[in-house]
């Protein structure tokens, strides 16, 4: 099989070639310079930013023939074995598939025998992290104190699984995720190697989707080669990954942002005809409302990233949608991702997730927190100055305006729900309130257990009154008011109350605005703060006995009840 994978092609074979860990390389390239070497090396980092390949590069540079040096020359005999993998002395061992201590014991057996063909024998263990305790136990006393020829470097994606013991012993080198620019850079540099014509978005998109990987990165770019020929478009990126064009997104954010989710939903529709998953679209949505949100609040980082048009793209459409707003959908589609690994029907799970942003109308909080603030600080400014005159005694009378008559208030509340009837609002009990939003959560897990789209439209809502025999929930949306009380989702609701209160109880619901109209007009109730007060004066009173009889004794205090004679 002569064709070789692009990753394999482009594998750094200097130090100066990895990318994007220059913390690494030039601590190791001091350390040989000086031939400061350690006996045993831990690089610890995520997948496909260099680990094996510095590790393969500190073995040739050990062993070089005009070494150890800074860099390793790759001409002579060593440096080609050791890039072939056919020199016996430097052995790569997969931890995943000899994690025993079967094999530990072999590799504790052999490290004793010098090298045979060049200065050091050179052990990599990849994916350190899988061995079994007794392999590391196995492993500690050869790691402490090998012999002089020999040279550990450990490589692993999950440091923190490695006992301490073993992290004591070894120089760790952390390697770091590979920057955008970095990955897009070294694309360019391989494309135009290979004479390949590129889009520049194409590699945007290729680098977005590695994750801070260059392996990843080249392996993208190798299967869209093959699925292209020899250009890079947008498009081909797309159709590989199984991504829709960002523009597409937008346009789908800002028919939500409009609350028109029809024009949404037509073209969730055509984007599954077309073969795109949801979870991809999921993440699509959550990857654009993150750069509507860093536009929003850090312009200078998406800048760094993105190319010309897409940037305008967001300009945009940033200026229609508030912080407030970007934030509260990404909470929402973040919620209905992680639903989305248990659910068979993952499109119907995202259709009510376009209906529910639809479904929540805008509001420039910050806009109007301003204008509130800066009202408050006029009135504040206001009154300072009143008082002052005040004080100076130089506030003329006829300045102070004269007290306004108020209009007696109505009779009685005029509710908005027919439901809730002026006798039934007397019964509402807060501590039966205070009970329901202790259980809420617990109640909310039950439902989702039970019907997980029900558990979707009811966590919108909020218990904000309580009777002892019903409950009633506030909503902010009407759509969601509306499904929850359909026939079979709200027998669903009530039976899992029922259960979960212990009695039979009924569900009743209102929307939030109107609530706070009927909650401003029936005031506080005096029934419940004179059962308050009648319950916390015998605490008062038993407190004060049991203060008396600590300091006195129970010996000299007496405890005469007022209502009997003495």
């Amino acid at each position: 099989m002569s064709y070789r994978a692009l990753y394999r092609v482009w594998r750094p074979q200097r130090f100066e070639d990895l990318v994007g860990q220059e913390h690494v390389t030039k601590t190791l390239m001091n350390a040989l310079n000086e031939k400061h070497l350690s006996h045993a090396y831990l690089f610890s980092g995520p997948r496909g930013t260099g680990k094996t390949s510095a590790a393969k590069i500190l073995a040739k540079a050990v062993n070089c023939v005009h070494g150890p040096a800074k860099e390793p020359c790759n001409e002579c005999e060593a440096c080609r074995r050791i890039t072939d993998g056919s020199l016996m002395d430097v052995v790569e061992i997969d931890a995943a598939s000899n994690r025993g201590v079967d094999e530990i014991r072999d590799l504790r057996d052999k490290v004793k025998y010098a090298p045979t063909e060049v200065r050091y024998k050179v052990y990599i263990i990849d994916e350190v992290h899988m061995l079994t305790t007794e392999a590391f136990n196995a492993l500690l006393k050869t790691l402490e104190e090998p012999p002089e020829h020999v040279i550990f470097i450990l490589a692993t994606t999950e440091p923190h699984k490695l006992p301490p013991t073993i992290v004591s012993r070894c120089q760790r080198f952390p390697f770091r995720r590979i920057s955008f620019e970095q990955i897009v850079k070294r694309m360019k540099h391989i494309c135009q190697s290979m004479q390949i014509s590129f889009d520049e978005e194409a590699l945007l998109a290729i680098a977005r989707a590695a994750d801070g990987g260059m392996r990843d990165a080249l392996s993208l770019l190798d299967q869209v080669l093959a699925f292209s020929g020899e250009s890079l478009a947008i498009q081909d990126v797309q159709a590989v990954t199984g991504s829709i064009s960002r523009e597409l997104v937008l346009d789908m954010l800002m028919d939500l942002a409009n609350q028109d989710a029809s024009s949404a939903l037509e073209k969730l529709d055509q984007c599954i005809v077309n073969g795109i998953e949801p979870e991809n679209l999921i993440q699509d949505f959550i990857h654009t409302c993150r750069d509507l949100l860093l536009f929003r609040a850090a312009p200078q980082l998406i800048k760094h990233e993105e190319g010309e048009h897409w940037i305008e793209s967001v300009e945009k459409a940033g200026q229609k949608l508030t912080e407030a707003r970007l934030t509260q959908m990404m909470e929402l589609l973040i919620h209905f991702q992680q639903q989305m690994k248990w659910v068979t029907h993952p499109r119907v799970l995202l259709e009510m997730a376009l209906v529910r942003l639809a479904g929540v109308p805008e509001s420039d909080q910050s806009g109007a927190s301003q204008d509130s603030v800066r009202k408050l600080e006029l009135r504040i400014r206001q009154l300072e100055n009143t008082v002052q005159q005040l004080k100076n005694g130089s506030l003329p009378r006829e300045e102070i305006p004269p007290p306004q008559k108020t209009r007696p208030a109505p009779s009685g509340p005029r509710v908005s729900n027919p439901a809730l009837g002026n006798a039934w609002l007397r019964q509402l009990s807060e501590k039966q309130l205070s009970h329901v939003r202790k259980i809420w959560p617990d109640l909310l897990h039950r439902i989702k257990e039970e019907k997980i789209t029900v558990h979707a439209w009811l966590i919108d809502g909020e218990p904000v009154g309580a009777t002892k025999d019903a409950v009633i929930v506030a909503f902010k949306s009407k759509i969601h008011r509306e499904t929850t009380d359909k026939e079979s989702n709200k027998s669903l609701i009530e039976d899992v109350l029922s259960k979960t209160m212990g009695t039979r109880m009924r569900l009743k619901t209102i929307m939030v605005e109107d609530w706070e109209k009927i909650a401003r007009k029936l005031g506080p109730r005096s029934s419940e703060t004179e059962s308050h007060a009648k319950e916390s004066k015998p605490k008062r009173e038993h407190d004060i006995v049991k203060k008396a009889v600590d300091l006195f004794g129970k010996d000299v205090v007496k405890i005469l009840d007022d209502h009997k004679p003495v």
